[in-house]
């Protein structure tokens, strides 16, 4: 068995400027590749991956790849499909087009999510990874990705053997438009998981792996269970047990408003984004994690 899932914006190390995205000003996907994974493979400060990435999705799908006792996989989109315990630098770099650190060609919209993960992985010389790992490992493949993610590497997924696809686990919140070859191999939750009994809470940033913690305690149960339709009705049972939990109501706020209030709150710049989050939300407004970081990062740099 297996769990794939995606790296994550927060990074525990730190990370050299050949390796920001931001710098580089190269428009064509093939171009910009050949010249990341050149500076990726001269970087000399390594960890592995499991160190490099932080936040709750990773922990959440660390944790479900203990419960499992199975490796555990990135989907990076500067490092391609990488080991858990893989030797790589940090870096700066998303397929998010709104953000500075994505490539040239997302930002002016020359390339896809898709054409960009084939670039990268032809210039680290590799046809489809999955299909690679796929080889290594018996049993199931738990896949946990934001749905960007997986639209991003859909094209590896449909060019495994019928055989292969059929050992996915696609574990996703609702149902992502993919094509109906991987759609069959989906095991989907939706917004009652936070009021699932025993499953973590949290933001819908971490939401495909807080899934997959859920489905892996399920597995966990019936290890000799691997038929796909079964494993969906055990989902579908818990998701119906659920209780409703009261949710506070919070008002939405711009990028704009929200930064005016950090500059207010934080004036100097000193607190920790987790804690202004906090406050935020205890003052009745509402703003996902990963939004507000970035807002408070913009915040912090216009006003040295």
């Amino acid at each position: 068995m297996l769990i794939v899932t995606s790296c994550s914006f927060t990074k525990r190390v730190s990370v050299p400027a050949a390796l920001r995205a931001a710098r580089y000003r190269l428009n064509t996907a093939d171009a910009f590749a050949r010249t990341w994974v050149r500076n990726v493979r001269a970087a000399s400060d390594l960890y592995a991956a499991r160190d490099v990435y932080g936040g709750p999705a990773v922990a959440s799908a660390a944790r479900a790849a203990a419960a499992l006792d199975c490796d555990l996989y990135f989907v990076s989109a500067g490092m391609s499909l990488v080991d858990g315990d893989q030797a790589i630098p940090g870096y700066d770099l998303t397929i998010s087009s709104g953000s500075a650190s994505a490539p040239a060609p997302l930002r002016a919209g020359s390339a896809t999510p898709s054409d960009w993960w084939l670039a990268l992985n032809k210039a680290y010389g590799l046809s489809n990874p999955f299909a690679s790992v796929m080889r290594k490992h018996d049993g199931l493949i738990l896949v946990a990705l934001p749905s960007t993610y997986l639209r991003m590497v859909e094209p590896n997924l449909l060019t495994l053997t019928a055989a292969n696809r059929k050992r996915l686990r696609l574990v996703t919140m609702g149902r992502p438009a993919l094509n109906a070859d991987l759609q069959s191999q989906v095991i989907g939750y939706d917004a009652r998981l936070n009021d699932l009994n025993g499953a973590l809470q949290g933001t819908q940033s971490s939401a495909a792996q807080r899934a997959l913690l859920h489905f892996a305690s399920l597995l966990n149960l019936r290890p000799e269970q691997t038929d796909i339709d079964a494993q969906r009705l055990w989902v579908s049972r818990e998701l119906a047990r659920a209780v409703a939990r009261e949710r506070p109501l919070r008002t939405a706020q711009t990028d704009a408003q929200i930064a005016k209030w950090i500059r207010k709150q934080d004036p100097r710049g000193e607190r920790a984004h987790s804690v202004l989050l906090r406050m935020l939300r205890a003052a009745g407004f509402a703003c996902e994690q990963r939004r507000f970081r970035r807002i408070a990062e913009l915040s912090r740099v216009n006003v040295r």
